[in-house]
């Protein structure tokens, strides 16, 4: 055996070695999630919040020629995989918009069961009705003339949450972008942006609006209002930069300076901003 050989031989050796200790590190992390699982007294078993913590750690902390976009792929795929293992989980996705099931499943891994609907609406209501774990819908616009997030408005306790943005963690230009929609309320992970719903009984401008929130200290970057045919009033959704919690002072103080009969001001969740391009390898998003 020539030395070439031998030493080829010797570095396949180490790497069948990493092999093994990659293997042996997944199935003790396999039993400290079900530890997890026993210890816990309830609540949800999807938390985007911890997920963005420990893809922004990775990512921070990754070196070498191994691409990014596969790595978060690798543990997409794993946090998917202990998510299954936790229970029953799987995703409704909207088809009345951009084409978002390369999206989820790049995001939610390949064997996730997923159910594809005609409408936001329908799969909201899968979600609703407990047969879908989330729901990913298209981005709200400024204008819609049937806008999925008025759905999210109410005093109904059972209602869910906007808990994440899609995708998290891509190089360049995203082909689709997606809100997740489920039972969980936002978790501040230090670079967040929460959503803000009210009622208004009069009119009032986007831009009046944004001033309001101004002045009680909560900056906007996207608001979108719709008024239904059978409804009085007008439904504002407001996107703030920054963690809002439910119980924030400042929205307590944000009906006086909207005015106009401004109601039902309430927290509808967030999401953890996504990672930087620059942090990906990729060109900077638009």
């Amino acid at each position: 055996m020539s030395r070439t050989s031998k030493t080829l031989d010797e570095l396949r050796r180490e790497i069948d070695g990493i092999d093994d200790s990659l293997h042996d590190l997944i199935m003790r992390r396999t039993e400290l999630v079900a530890a997890i699982g026993a210890a816990k007294t309830g609540g949800p078993t999807f938390r985007p919040g911890r997920e963005a913590a420990i893809l922004r750690r990775l990512l921070k902390r990754h070196s070498g020629k191994f691409p990014r976009e596969v790595l978060v792929r690798l543990w997409r795929e794993i946090i998917s995989a202990f998510l299954r293992m936790q229970g029953a989980f799987s995703v409704a996705v909207a088809s009345d918009g951009p084409d978002l099931l390369p999206l989820v499943r790049e995001e939610y891994g390949s064997s996730t069961p997923i159910a594809s609907f005609r409408t936001a609406g329908q799969a909201l209501g899968a979600l609703r009705e407990g047969s879908a774990s989330l729901a990913v819908l298209p981005l709200p616009q400024e204008v819609e003339e049937r806008p999925w997030w008025p759905m999210l408005l109410g005093n109904d306790e059972s209602r869910p949450f906007i808990a994440a943005r899609l995708p998290f963690a891509m190089p360049g230009q995203p082909a689709a972008e997606a809100l997740v929609v489920a039972r969980v309320e936002q978790a501040e992970t230090g670079e967040d942006r929460s959503f803000i719903g009210l009622e208004t009984t009069d009119t009032v401008s986007r831009s009046s609006l944004k001033d309001a929130f101004a002045k009680t200290d909560l900056p906007v970057s996207f608001a979108a209002s719709w008024q239904d045919a059978g409804h009085q009033g007008w439904l504002h959704l407001v996107e703030i930069d920054g963690y809002v919690a439910p119980d924030d002072p400042r929205l307590a103080r944000l009906a006086t300076a909207v005015g106009a009969g401004a109601r039902e001001i309430r927290q509808i969740g967030g999401y953890a901003v996504p990672v930087s391009s620059a942090l990906m390898g990729g060109d900077a998003r638009g």
